[in-house]
């Protein structure tokens, strides 16, 4: 099954390009709804009362320069001062959740993203751990891992790889997108192989648990031949892990990326081909397909929950053994907490205004409601496991349509994902949503 070559006609492939979500959470962002401060002081007074482990994410949003694939909530900014008022807001957030808890919470899992995460300096990354360690107690297994531009970390010859490394963190991802040049050059993100590799080696000589790269398909100028020089560079690198996006055009929501012109992306068929012939690279080089994005040496504990079907997904992609409920920290983060989802303000002003009240900052969110539960979990089995038993599941979509395009299989007790549907399982998880077409989304392709 992991070794399927796929090749898909070209008119199959334009039907099955339409816009779908990619499906980090179920219901999706545009069911979202303003949501009070008293509904998330309620919801995190009850899970006071569970003993379950929390996974944390922080968002620091920060970027010297847009890169113009970017997607996600980013501030420009080359003021220190503004990120150090950033921080103190930060850490009164931390004491204005935490003091709803009538103990120190368990943490199992610990995530920065961003924005550029390495834009904190030592200083404030030291600042920001001790903070978070004195309002929490992690677990002996916890994973703490973090978003790293090897741009931000390149040029002090591995101070600030060293400094994470003994604060705790045991899992770095490398954002790459693509090591050639030209490509770079288009989206604004220069960044050698020199600088990639480097830093890269610089991560395993330091001892981290895992060492992951992050990579873009479909940006401008890339075609099947110019990737696959990519794809066979990092595989002789092995990393632990590769997550593979797919570039997001949503310029409706993102006005940045109007500026890569249209005639410079590979076409419909030739983004699908870049995909599959890296895919295939992956695999051959020692890589199991996770989901429809994420690859891993199979002695990554990724491929062992993978495997085991212990596989889970949230806001920042596939995991292993995540807690379900998690805090988002920072401006615009999102947290899961008692089956209710809860996204910060998005504007730094609002947020640090919030804050600076004493008020916790949510801005909009989305109580599930038993058909949602039920339904979230049909989808989260299927982007992790490519199945699900068609008893407990069945009646909640129209499988027929997905069977006939060759999507879906059945067996005695199971509807599963065929080696082509494998690929398109966002279209198969978009059958399972009951707010399908509701809201704008980039394309399944």
């Amino acid at each position: 099954m992991q070794s399927d070559i796929i090749q898909v006609d070209p008119a199959l492939l334009s039907k099955f390009n339409r816009p779908v979500p990619r499906y980090t959470s179920y219901p999706t962002a545009p069911q979202f709804h303003a949501m009070e401060e008293s509904t998330l002081i309620d919801t995190l007074q009850s899970f006071d009362q569970t003993q379950k482990p929390l996974s944390l994410y922080f968002h620091i949003p920060f970027c010297k320069t847009m890169c113009l694939f970017c997607g996600c909530s980013v501030i420009l900014n080359r003021k220190p001062e503004r990120q150090s008022t950033y921080l103190d807001h930060l850490l009164k957030e931390i004491e204005l959740v935490t003091s709803r808890f009538s103990t120190k919470r368990a943490v199992s899992q610990l995530h920065f993203g961003g924005g550029t995460p390495t834009s904190l300096s030592i200083a404030e990354f030291e600042l920001l751990m001790e903070k978070i360690h004195r309002h929490f107690t992690f677990t002996n297994n916890a994973e703490i891992s973090i978003e790293i531009d090897p741009r931000t970390v390149f040029a002090d010859k591995g101070d600030k790889l060293i400094a994470l490394k003994q604060l705790g963190f045991n899992r770095v991802s490398f954002g790459v997108q693509d090591l050639d040049p030209i490509v770079q050059e288009a989206v604004r993100r220069r960044q050698s192989e020199e600088m990639t590799v480097s830093t890269y080696y610089k991560a395993r000589e330091l001892g981290f648990d895992g060492v992951n790269i992050d990579l873009i398909y479909g940006l401008p100028f890339q075609t099947v031949e110019r990737f696959s020089k990519t794809a066979d560079r990092l595989i002789e690198l092995k990393p632990d892990r590769i997550a593979f996006y797919s570039y997001a055009k949503i310029p409706w929501l993102k006005e940045h990326q109007k500026a890569i012109p249209e005639e410079t992306l590979p076409s419909t068929d030739e983004k699908f081909r870049i995909y599959v012939d890296a895919r295939a690279r992956f695999m051959n080089g020692g890589y199991t397909a996770i989901g429809m994005d994420h690859f891993a040496l199979s002695s990554d504990s990724m491929a062992e929950a993978y495997l085991s079907k212990k596989l889970t997904r949230n806001f920042q992609g596939y995991a292993v053994e995540m807690a379900e409920d998690m805090i988002g920290f920072g401006v615009s983060s999102i947290g899961f907490i008692q089956n209710s989802y809860f996204q910060n303000l998005k504007s730094l002003e609002d947020y640090q205004g919030r804050i600076a009240k004493g008020s916790l900052p949510v801005h909009r969110g989305y109580q599930l409601h038993a058909d949602d539960i039920f339904r979230r979990q049909a989808i989260l089995e299927l982007m992790c496991h490519f199945e699900i038993d068609k008893f407990k599941f069945g009646h909640l979509a129209d499988v027929d349509p997905l069977k006939k395009e060759g999507l879906l299989e059945e067996t005695d007790d199971k509807y599963r994902a065929t080696a082509l549907g494998r690929l398109f399982i966002r279209l198969i998880a978009n059958s399972f949503d009951a707010y399908a077409h509701q809201g704008k989304f980039s394309s399944a392709v």
